[in-house]
């Protein structure tokens, strides 16, 4: 992975270059914590409840699709039942487009994310899994139809639809001039995930988790080749009725201090932040007990210093559902950037399927 940020010269500007290589990183996750029983206002009554009843069918399984987040390790935001006692196997594909059309840069791309996952609960409470991640970046096969959405609804191109379709591309300053974006990351991801409590009626279930990531292989603009990046955060969730629920997720992670190199002369090298906060709240209302329709909001934390707007947090709206089927657990969500228009993804698509044995 190679970025670079053009910079104005005397006479004119100069051009900065963006390549980016195959990456592949270890994520090990690890959550310790010792398990406690929260007290009930109800006393006797608690323990007719069974150990999912805070559970529902959970959130979307979504991590920042976001132009700056999504360069780095983004830590998995866990809730109590995201790992169920014995096997359990996960895949899922998020496509989203990219616009930001500001007066320093033009970001014109699409990233698919793919994730395969295989989970196992040891019991009730502690579980982990191991989980593949895979990123492509390509052209904006989605651009004439978020085009024509905007058309429909008389919603602002923002002069999308003054430039070509299908491009890969990052301009900085010169917008005559634009340089490829092409990037594939993939990661092997091993997690950890404790649960505290299940919960009571009154008290919501409460999970802790950990991970540490240790990188295989660093991309170009990195001169180290084994970056060791750490996270911790806990997760609730509470059944309010029997219809809602919410869960909410909290992370921080910590990166390792690493020197970026300049990848051309005269292109000053991204500067990335040290550690970042990551959030996540969900409320679901249960059509049936097997079909959930969720809305989530999704925060990442800066991620880079010296961009604007890219050094902002990203802020990410998912609207979707969740159906439990025979055939397994099916969810699709659609993601849009409705507060931080150029540091978001201007639009995506998510589908996951998961069966547990």
């Amino acid at each position: 992975m190679e970025f670079g940020i053009l910079k104005k010269s005397e006479n004119g500007y100069n051009k900065g270059k963006a390549h980016a290589t195959k990456q592949s990183s270890i994520l090990v996750s690890v959550a310790v914590a010792l398990s406690f029983t929260m007290f009930s206002a109800v006393p006797g009554r608690t323990r007719e409840l069974s150990h999912d009843y805070n559970y529902g069918l959970g959130k979307i399984d979504l991590r920042s699709q976001s132009p700056a987040q999504s360069m780095r390790f983004t830590l998995p935001l866990l809730i109590p039942g995201d790992i169920k006692a014995g096997w359990g196997f996960r895949i899922a594909n998020t496509w989203s487009n990219v616009w930001a059309n500001e007066s320093e840069y033009l970001l014109d791309y699409e990233m698919s994310e793919t994730l395969v996952t295989m989970t196992y609960g040891f019991n009730k409470r502690f579980g982990m899994s191991l989980e593949f991640e895979n990123r492509n970046y390509f052209g904006g096969e989605m651009d004439g139809f978020i085009q024509g959405f905007h058309d429909l609804f008389g919603i602002d191109q923002d002069g999308r639809d003054d430039v070509p379709k299908h491009r890969k591309v990052i301009q900085r300053f010169d917008p005559n001039t634009g340089n490829m974006l092409s990037e594939t990351s993939a990661e092997d991801l091993v997690l950890m995930n404790y649960t505290l409590t299940h919960g009571t009626k009154i008290w919501p279930s409460v999970n802790v988790f950990g991970a540490v990531r240790y990188a295989l292989e660093c991309p170009d603009l990195c001169d180290e080749d084994h970056p060791v990046d750490v996270g911790l955060g806990f997760g609730l969730a509470k059944r309010w009725s029997e219809k809602w629920y919410t869960y909410a997720s909290l992370g921080y992670t910590w990166y390792e201090s690493r020197d970026v190199l300049e990848p051309a002369p005269g292109v000053a090298p991204m500067d990335f932040e040290d550690n970042a906060f990551t959030g996540l709240f969900a409320i679901a209302w249960h059509y049936t007990p097997s079909f959930s329709i969720l809305a989530q909001y999704l925060y990442s934390g800066p991620s880079i210093k010296n961009i604007d707007v890219l050094d902002e947090a990203s802020h990410e709206i998912h609207f979707g559902f969740k159906w439990k089927t025979k055939y397994g657990l099916i969810e699709f969500a659609v993601i849009e950037n409705v507060i931080t228009m150029s540091n978001s993804p201007d639009f995506g698509l998510h589908v996951g399927w998961g069966f547990h044995l």
